[in-house]
């Protein structure tokens, strides 16, 4: 960025660092009120959410790591500012609930914080506000943007198994730097690259080919919903299509098929195009999902379909030939979807 000067670079981090500096910040503003400035965020967004969080979620709004959350967490507990009650049909989730001297700790804090920014504002013109409101908020947006950009893909699997619903789906891939949307005109060309990498390794689909005939005839049949993941970037990952498998009185059961670019494997990516399809699906009104040929050398995608409920309902035998000429099973793979 030819636009990008030092100067500033080093201007900001001067203003940024005076901000903090007359929020009194380094002084550990509101100690008299017995709540360090962690705690604070906890009990803010613990307030401002409209379910219950669990330690995990604290972690991802906080941006903190799981051991920095968890001593949080226990210290608030201790202090008795919060509790931890356990879900009764989840065990393994526990919810953090406010206590009454956590709400009275919120309401003492939360004037201070709100006077002191509108006494602020108030020495500026109705120019200079909108000024300081919009360059606030598109720093914090290069912050953010600049942290998913540059931090090192980790594996989604473990973020999202117990994520279920298709919102609370779509707003940790929000979180981590992805998104699910339906596929526009523009994603054709990036779409049949993976494609053909995908069907051109030989192990996990039984095409004659990877031409682009081929492509268009298998992900875009006129009963076809095709959906895009993409990072941060803008770079298409992977995709998903989703149709009825039958017709008629059939017509209840859905079909998928997914696809994922090489350099995006292994990082949880299958797991989130699977749950994703699964709950359309189901908002699309079908009551199960079929697969009606999952290779038995793709074993990797029989262990995820098995993780998230399906089960193998019938063996066909020597179902594709290899390229060396061998042959292996195909495994029709089955689940339902309206017990979502």
């Amino acid at each position: 960025m030819t636009y990008l000067s030092d100067q500033s670079i080093n201007l900001l981090r001067q203003n940024a660092r005076s901000i903090v500096r007359e929020l009194g910040l380094l002084n550990d503003a509101y100690f008299e009120i017995g709540v360090t400035l962690a705690e604070r965020h906890l009990l803010i967004e613990l307030a401002s959410s409209k379910e219950p969080l669990t330690a995990k979620d604290i972690a991802e709004r906080l941006i903190l790591d799981k051991s920095t959350v968890s001593r949080l967490v226990a210290k608030a507990i201790k202090k008795g500012f919060i509790t931890c009650t356990t879900d009764q049909q989840d065990k393994r989730k526990r919810f953090l609930q406010f206590t009454e001297l956590g709400k009275h700790t919120l309401s003492a804090f939360e004037p201070i914080a709100f006077n002191q920014t509108k006494n602020a504002l108030q020495t500026l013109s109705f120019e200079e506000i909108e000024i300081a409101c919009q360059g606030i908020a598109l720093y914090a947006k290069g912050l953010k943007n600049s942290r998913l950009q540059h931090s090192t893909p980790t594996p989604l699997t473990k973020s999202i198994d117990n994520i279920d619903s298709a919102e609370g789906l779509q707003k940790k891939l929000l979180q981590l730097g992805y998104t699910v949307d339906t596929c526009s005109s523009e994603d054709k060309k990036a779409l049949f690259a993976i494609f053909k990498e995908v069907v051109d390794s030989g192990c996990k689909f039984p095409y004659e080919n990877s031409s682009a005939e081929e492509f268009q005839t298998r992900f875009f049949a006129p009963t076809s919903q095709i959906y895009v993941c993409r990072s941060i970037k803008g770079e298409v990952v992977g995709c998903f299509y989703l149709k009825s498998n039958y017709s008629g009185r059939s017509g209840h059961i859905a079909n998928a098929a997914y696809m994922i670019k090489s350099s995006h494997r292994n990082l949880g990516i299958g797991t989130l195009l699977v749950k994703a399809s699964l709950h359309i699906a189901k908002n699309l009104n079908f009551l199960a999902m079929q697969f009606n040929m999952v290779l038995s050398e793709n074993t990797v995608a029989i262990k995820l379909y098995k993780k998230l409920g399906f089960e193998i309902i019938g063996t066909i035998p020597s179902a594709i030939q290899n390229t060396d000429g061998s042959f292996q099973d195909g495994y029709t793979m089955y689940r339902r979807i309206d017990n979502l």
